[in-house]
């Protein structure tokens, strides 16, 4: 695949190879004991989409709380009517959607499966012990109905651009969630972070063993978010002129951004998080491989001495280099 300019990137179609979410605090949000039958853990929630509004507004932390495994259905039905099924693996909830909408939210995800098993080399393989057979799609009418509702009936918080629930995907009968709204800021029906959003899904599902504290047991951050990122804008065709513009300052070498936590800030997370994923797809694939290798088994200090040790400070100087070609 030839090399495409970082400051005037497209994204390359992850044919060859292989939404941002604030994350500078998280919190701990109860559930009401009225929904709470069993106590999960999600992954975290997502600000709007990289530079498309160049800077998350309305989703000034991710969000980690407590959330129901379970909800009160009686009242899930009577605020969100709309109940579609795509596939075996893929339900829509909503309190409004078109016919029209629902086969286009259905159609982008169904496309995108495709495409990220593709780049991950994933052979379709979930990672042992992951019940999370399905995900849940629940898009309230805007961004005030999703703040004036979802904390009530998922025991989420709900300053963000949306929450994603994944549970205990050890859990037989956990179901997987992501918490969402429609983007008032877009001409034609969008879902706020979608696509980036289900990146996560499958990542947990197919790369990542275990649940969210398992992941982030050592700095893995990087790789979340950034083929998060990586994955949404490649499949959308979109340009990340956040992360271009970043690629510009030169602010961190290959080898610093593998150490990033969810106490940085939204650049180096996302926009950075980005840079580092793209380089390595596309510059060392057999480095990617071994990294995933050791993610789908649990073998986090593995993976993290390979990166420490077996590829150092190697890239620093190429990947410099690279930012600005």
């Amino acid at each position: 695949m030839p090399h495409v300019p970082v400051h005037r990137r497209l994204i390359p179609l992850a044919v060859s190879v292989l939404a941002t979410c604030a994350v500078t605090a998280f919190v701990v949000v109860p559930a009401s004991a009225s929904t709470l039958q069993n106590t999960t853990v999600p992954r975290p929630a997502a600000a709007p989409q990289g530079p498309s509004v160049a800077a998350p507004t309305d989703a000034p932390a991710a969000v980690r709380s407590s959330a129901p495994a379970k909800v009160a259905s009686q009242a899930v039905n009577a605020t969100l009517p709309v109940d579609h099924a795509c596939s075996s693996t893929l339900r829509i909830r909503a309190q409004r959607m078109s016919s029209q909408q629902l086969s286009s939210v259905c159609t982008s995800l169904a496309g995108q499966t495709a495409f990220f098993h593709n780049v991950v080399k994933s052979n379709n393989q979930p990672v042992s012990g992951d019940n999370n057979t399905s995900l849940e799609v629940v898009v309230f009418d805007s961004s005030s109905e999703y703040r004036r509702l979802a904390g009530s009936l998922y025991g989420i918080s709900t300053n963000n651009g949306g929450t994603y629930l994944e549970g205990n995907p050890s859990a037989p009968g956990n179901q997987a969630r992501f918490v969402a709204y429609r983007d008032e800021t877009r001409s034609a029906f969008t879902v706020k972070n979608l696509n980036h959003e289900y990146t996560h899904y499958l990542d947990g599902r197919f790369n990542m063993y275990g649940d969210w504290n398992a992941n982030i047991s050592t700095p893995t951050l990087w790789w979340i978010e950034g083929l998060a990122e990586y994955v949404s804008y490649g499949y959308l065709r979109q340009p990340n002129t956040w992360a271009a513009g970043e690629a510009l300052r030169q602010t961190y070498a290959l080898s610093t951004l593998f150490d990033t936590t969810q106490q940085h800030d939204q650049d180096r997370v996302y926009a950075w998080g980005y840079l580092a994923v793209y380089y390595l797809v596309e510059n060392s694939p057999a480095d990617v491989a071994k990294i995933l290798g050791h993610y789908r088994t649990g073998s986090w200090q593995a993976a993290r001495t390979y990166i420490k040790q077996n590829i150092g400070t190697r890239y620093d100087a190429d990947f410099r280099r690279w930012l600005l070609t």
